[in-house]
């Protein structure tokens, strides 16, 4: 049997068991290869090596297709999560600034409190 006439008695298997969509179709069916071939021959399933390459060309092109996709969208991903953290480290900023100016008034505070203090003992100790 020619390679030409067992791909395509493969293939008539496997819109039998599978249906005319091709994705639904398993990337090798070793089952259905092994009878589209002949079964065995001196211990071989002759024809097989070159429907893997055939199957392993067609499999790789959509997985290509899939990683480019998949790809777009981790970069995509990628791309939020900076600008999330870019935002967050505006408010982190935003927020040392905030204390800083809480410290600084926080010391004014205590130096008046400390002056106010001194006046009130300075007057108690005159009177």
């Amino acid at each position: 049997m020619t390679l030409l006439r067992c791909n395509v008695k493969y293939e008539g298997y496997l819109l039998e068991k599978y249906g005319e969509e091709s994705s639904q179709h398993r990337e090798l069916n070793k089952e259905l290869w092994y009878e589209a071939s002949g079964g065995k021959k001196r211990g071989k399933v002759y024809r097989l090596s070159n429907v893997k390459n055939d199957f392993n060309v067609q499999h790789h092109g959509k997985q290509g297709q899939e990683i480019e996709r998949l790809n777009v969208i981790i970069q995509d991903i990628v791309k939020e999560k900076e600008e999330e953290k870019e935002m967050l480290n505006d408010i982190i900023a935003g927020l040392v600034v905030e204390k800083e100016k809480d410290k600084a008034e926080k010391e004014i505070m205590n130096e008046r409190m400390a002056n106010i203090e001194l006046m009130l003992k300075a007057r108690f100790q005159n009177a």
